[in-house]
């Protein structure tokens, strides 16, 4: 790796031969872990972390990524520690202030994640922005305040459209909740198309709002779709069960 490639490697007496500080290559080991993050490794990515805190524990950025490691372990009692660390040493990293706020959702303490994603919702320079306002809908949906709720998802899906998939789907939940199907219909068929094709719960409530509006054929059409997609998994049975119910 380079010093052009690193951007903040210092160099000695040879171009050849740069020399990093303990900060340099701190970082350096925090990009080999976040890789092995993005591949599903996360044993991999806390063994460099360990290593990148022996050069310098003090970035913020290896706190957050070892929290995210933890919660790919299953175990969020660590992960929350970790991110709290990583918003004590810098209190605006919206990235940071996202995952901490959605970890306080996970464990039932409400009130204490409503500042962090407060924070990194209304960052101007958070290009994920939608994911802050995402998990503040999903905090006041399970306090049972839709009203608000839906406030939340809709400035989610306004703030990239086409990635959010699971306010599109939190969205429909609500106008379910309210009977306008036709309504519901168009969230949950955002919710499930493009970046979203994966969203299998969206597909599934997607053919349930067609069986609601009595759209029966484009029901059908959709858990058979279901069955297609996720063969041999619990969606593929709840779809079944669905076509049962079809006349």
């Amino acid at each position: 790796m380079s010093a052009v490639d690193l951007g903040c490697a210092t160099e000695g007496a040879s171009n050849k031969n740069p020399v990093y500080s303990k900060t340099d290559r701190s970082r350096m080991l925090i990009q080999v872990a976040n890789s092995a993050l993005l591949s599903g490794d996360p044993t991999g990515a806390l063994q460099s972390l360990m290593r990148a805190e022996q050069e310098d524990d003090g970035l913020p950025e290896l706190h957050h990524s070892k929290g995210l490691a933890y919660l790919m372990k299953h175990d969020p009692e660590k992960a929350l520690q970790c991110v709290k660390k990583a918003v004590r040493l810098k209190p605006n990293y919206s990235d940071a202030n996202n995952t901490l706020g959605k970890l306080l959702i996970d464990s039932g303490q409400y009130d204490e994640a409503i500042p962090p994603l407060q924070l990194a919702a209304q960052d101007a320079l958070n290009r994920e922005a939608y994911k802050a306002w995402t998990n503040l809908g999903i905090l006041s949906y399970r306090r049972g305040d839709y009203r608000q709720s839906e406030v939340y998802m809709s400035r989610a899906i306004e703030e990239a459209p086409a990635l959010s998939c699971v306010a599109y789907y939190y969205r429909g939940q609500i106008r379910v909740r309210n009977k306008q199907w036709k309504i519901a219909i168009g969230d949950y068929s955002e919710a499930s198309k493009k970046l979203c094709s994966q969203f299998g719960d969206a597909y599934l409530a997607l053919g349930m709002a067609y069986q609601q509006d009595q759209k029966f054929e484009l029901a059908r059409k959709t858990f058979l779709e279901i069955q297609r997609r996720y063969p041999n998994t619990k969606l593929a049975e709840q779809a079944l069960d669905q076509l049962k119910y079809l006349p």
